[in-house]
């Protein structure tokens, strides 16, 4: 359901944007497969190779690439194009509560902590967009984003007729 304000935005609600993340997901997910599969191959030759042994919070370092680029395209393409591909398939857009385009930083606080956190407690932060009146989640609220439709408004002139 669409929910529009008093600045013609039309807010995005979660099964849209849920739709979005899990076309994002399946698209950053082959694209990560040039970096997982010979991660699997390494592991099953050599199970105690540098790159996949665990150092960090029993993560690797191919694990913190592949976080890193995973991460990389979310923020990247929501900077440079206001959305990533599953949102501009849904014709969706990521900006500030002011209408503005969000800072770079906003968008990595939000892409990683604000993530984070709204899916850390049974992904309330996410279930959030349900019943918030501007359809935000707990990353949105944190960083003073919405996600909201990038329709461009239609203007119709009207015929003055003098009679």
């Amino acid at each position: 359901m669409l929910k529009q304000n008093k600045e013609n935005l039309q807010y995005a609600g979660f099964f849209v944007r849920l739709s979005a993340y899990i076309i994002d997901c399946i698209i950053v997910g082959i694209a990560l497969l040039v970096i997982t599969v010979p991660r699997f191959i390494i592991s099953m030759t050599d199970p105690d190779a540098f790159l996949i042994k665990q150092f960090l919070f029993k993560f690797s370092i191919l694990d913190i690439v592949i976080y890193l680029c995973g991460l990389a395209y979310f923020v990247l393409m929501t900077y440079y194009c206001g959305g990533t591909l599953g949102k501009k398939l849904f014709k969706l857009k990521v900006c500030k509560d002011t209408g503005e385009k969000p800072s770079l930083f906003t968008l990595i606080y939000r892409e990683s902590i604000g993530r984070y956190l709204s899916g850390l407690i049974l992904f309330i932060g996410y279930i959030m967009i349900g019943v918030d009146s501007k359809k935000r989640g707990l990353h949105d609220i944190l960083s003073d984003t919405l996600v909201v439709y990038d329709i461009e408004p239609i203007y119709i002139e009207k015929e003055l007729f003098n009679t």
